[in-house]
């Protein structure tokens, strides 16, 4: 990019929006993070970039903007499963307020939608409901009111900075977790469900091709276009499994059949990397540096008493 614009990127805090910002700034471009830090902390400290910690759905972006990037969501099927009424609420309101701010401003609207609509159908979970929603709600405005808007399509992201979300994390996010706490990978079903892995990186690239290509297509997907199995992703961590009973509501395949990009990184070859670059003394150091905190605490309660 030639010269500077100003954008606004929701949930740039998260995992891929924390990656935009980062790559916007290095672009010389200004960026304005709307977030209200559910579900990621990560902040730049770079004189470009200002945040705004509120919910998406009230905040309201002072200046003038060339475009948004609409990243924020309640994310996770798993997750979505457990709460409903939160997800639907929170994504289809987020992507309103948005929708009617570009409408308003006349700049064109990034949004981050998911595969699983692609594989699903969108009542087999709020998650994808609220997506496909959300979707009928952007091409509502632009039939209605011109809206220049542009679907991103995201295939399981993995790589530095992926969020943890515990029990509803991403499949090898939770596979590190339990590498890293020694315990057991867990397959859920047979483990021959195919998703088409794709690094941050190539994910970002992506995005940035797509804001600096004059005729920007209504829809991108960004994809490896090379699926694997969750137990081919298991094997590759070589480490101890188990397997528990399937999660309803999930597609059985995810494939990226027209891929934006060609992907700089295979996910086999980044775990592999990965486990070999892991150091197991690293949980020892983590539990010896609990202990030495729970002497000092005691220590200093002793010399109180």
């Amino acid at each position: 990019m030639d010269e500077a614009h100003n954008f606004i990127v929701t949930g740039g805090c998260g995992f891929i929006g924390s990656h935009l910002v980062e790559a916007l700034v290095l672009h010389g471009q200004n960026v304005l993070v709307i977030d209200d830090m559910r579900k990621g902390d990560y902040k730049i400290d770079y004189k470009n970039v200002e945040y705004l910690h509120q919910d998406v759905a009230t905040a309201i972006p002072i200046g003038k903007y060339d475009a948004v990037f609409h990243l924020a969501a309640t994310p996770r099927i798993r997750y979505s499963q457990t709460d409903p009424f939160g997800t639907i609420t929170n994504n289809i309101n987020s992507t309103m307020v948005v929708a009617e701010y570009a409408r308003r401003e006349g700049i064109p609207l990034f949004f981050a939608a998911s595969s699983s609509t692609q594989f699903v159908h969108h009542q087999s979970n709020p998650y994808t409901f609220s997506k496909t929603v959300s979707e009928e709600i952007l091409q509502l405005y632009h039939e209605q009111y011109g809206l220049d808007y542009h679907m991103m399509f995201f295939y399981n992201v993995y790589g530095p900075r992926e969020a943890d979300y515990g029990e509803y994390s991403t499949v090898v996010r939770a596979f590190k977790k339990c590498v890293e706490t020694g315990k057991p990978l867990r397959v859920f079903g047979s483990g021959n469900k195919t998703r088409d892995f794709t690094h941050i990186h190539d994910v970002v690239d992506g995005m940035i091709k797509l804001l600096t290509t004059k005729n920007k297509p209504r829809e991108v997907h960004f994809g490896s276009g090379n699926p694997h199995s969750i137990l081919e992703i298991a094997n590759a961590f070589n480490h101890s499994k188990i397997h528990e009973f399937d999660k309803p509501g999930e597609a059985e395949a995810t494939e990226c059949l027209r891929p934006y990009i060609e992907s700089q990184y295979d996910v086999i070859r980044y775990i592999e990397n990965w486990k070999n670059d892991f150091d197991e003394e690293k949980i020892l150091r983590n539990i010896d540096n609990e202990f030495n905190n729970v002497d000092e605490k005691y220590a200093k309660i002793d010399s109180r008493q």
